[in-house]
């Protein structure tokens, strides 16, 4: 299945079989990635959501994938054009006019909340699934944290966005959701395990910010607000999609957002404009924050290269993003500088490390800068020594965000596997790839080719199967 000409991942629930290496021992739980199963315009992003599941255990694999039942798949499955965000319905501009995108593509990332698996999108409300069949059970305002305001709200629902992050140490899940209403802002949710989801803050904003992704330390919220603006007159009008009416302002600074989690006064800091979708991780270094991502020149290349499916495996359509470190002073000095020369995106860390200060950042990568960057290899950067190991796998194919899933769960190091997908685009391939977090540049320890396409994905996450490890005490260890 070719997705850039518009076919459709078809659902798949198979035992996989190994076609190079072997399963490591004592890996063991699952892997849950969500992404665009199926291409529903030009643009990269315009999918429906397909969830996938690969399971490890006692060295047997299984994947599952279904389709988020939204009403946007059940439009695409009648043949029918629904608002897309990169693309307006069919009808002309008159029957786009006050038109939201399609109610939730549910297609970005995914989440485990108190065992509740939640499918992800940015502009709208989660979609509960069961985490075994991978059954849509429908919207989910989590617990009325969610519910909306406004004589619009109960059709509309507060947003919660596809990036939310995890403090292990006080087991707490932070989120944002981004209103780009008459009154743009950001709402601020917590979630703390056993208990309620709580909707801690409202932040008004000055500007209709593009705002996809945020990072945490253990005392701040870090948001990076670059010059890309929504145009809200054009996709009210029907003139414009959301994504085509996002602008680039690139006289204005980049505003990086600080909020306190312990509640008070937030400030802005301005910095030199950039672009990003991604960050990596942050951390408090004594009294100053610093955080990585994966930096743009701007966001005017970016929307060119999301406008065409086919610009994933062709170099040259596609811009570069490099993986760069941000310092911020109590006086407001930003201080940065790249990591690594080769291009980097969809990056992780080993999420025991958030909040907390990380060495290594794994990637999807392009394994030569000046070939551009098709994101063609698995990668490693070290954010100290600015090594880079990685494997590559050439050209025509796509490697997924790599997920780190620690050795021993109870023990902070290095040690571990990244598992990611890797696909071949044209010819509609997909493979569960296995490395060694420590050797990646030796290749895959483990291949295993799925029966079917699982789509282009974007997001993920790893949840280990319980055991006596969950009971031990975590102790850090720098090897």
């Amino acid at each position: 299945m070719d997705l850039r000409r518009g076919g459709w991942a078809r659902e798949v629930d198979a035992e996989l079989r190994v076609s190079q290496g072997s399963v490591p021992e004592g890996l063991a739980g699952t892997l849950y990635r969500n992404g665009a199963g199926n291409h529903l315009s030009d643009y990269v992003i315009d999918g429906d959501g397909l969830v996938s599941a690969v399971t490890f255990a006692s060295g047997e694999v299984r994947v599952r994938s279904r389709y988020v039942r939204t009403p946007s798949y059940r439009a695409a499955r009648d043949g029918r054009r629904v608002r897309l965000a990169g693309a307006n319905a069919e009808g002309g501009r008159l029957r786009n006019v006050l038109q939201r995108p399609a109610n939730s593509q549910a297609n970005t990332s995914v989440t485990m909340i108190d065992g509740r698996l939640l499918a992800l999108w940015e502009s709208d409300l989660p979609w509960e699934l069961e985490p075994g069949t991978l059954e849509t059970l429908g919207q989910c305002d989590l617990g009325g944290a969610l519910e909306p305001s406004g004589p619009f709200g109960r059709r509309l629902g507060r947003p919660y966005s596809a990036h939310p992050c995890w403090d292990p140490g006080r087991r707490e899940l932070w989120n944002f959701g981004c209103v780009y209403g008459p009154r743009p802002r950001l709402e601020i949710y917590r979630s703390r395990k056993g208990g309620p989801t709580e909707r801690l803050r409202s932040i008004r904003l000055p500007r209709r910010f593009m705002v996809h992704d945020f990072a945490m330390t253990e005392t701040h919220l870090v948001f990076c607000l670059g010059p890309v603006i929504l145009d809200l007159g054009a996709v009210a009008s029907g003139r414009s999609p959301a994504f085509q009416a996002m602008r680039w302002h690139g006289d204005e600074p980049t505003r990086i957002l600080l909020v306190p989690r312990a509640g008070g006064p937030f400030r802005i800091v301005e910095a030199d404009p950039w672009f990003q979708w991604h960050f990596a991780g942050a951390f408090d270094d004594g009294d100053d924050i610093v955080f990585d991502l994966v930096r743009f020149r701007s966001w005017t290349v970016m929307h060119e290269a999301i406008a065409s499916m086919s610009h994933l495996t062709d170099p040259s359509c596609f811009p570069v993003g490099r993986l760069w470190r941000y310092r911020v002073g109590t006086s407001g000095k930003v201080e940065a500088h790249q990591v690594h020369g080769l291009p980097l995106e969809w990056p992780t860390i080993d999420i025991r490390r958030s909040t907390g200060a990380h060495r290594n950042v794994y990637g999807a990568a392009a394994a030569d800068a000046t070939a551009g960057v098709a994101l063609t290899a698995v990668a490693r950067y070290g954010t100290e020594s600015g090594e880079a190991d990685i494997h590559d796998y050439g050209p025509g194919h796509l490697v997924s965000e790599p997920i780190f899933v620690p050795r021993d769960p109870g023990l902070v190091d290095d040690a571990g596997w990244l598992i990611a997908y890797e696909s071949h685009i044209a010819e509609g391939t997909t493979n569960i790839v296995v490395f060694n977090a420590e050797a990646v540049a030796d290749g895959p320890v483990c291949t295993l080719p799925v029966p079917e396409s699982l789509g282009f994905t974007f997001h993920g996450q790893w949840i280990q199967r319980s055991s006596d490890h969950s009971q031990r005490r975590v102790e850090a260890r720098q090897a």
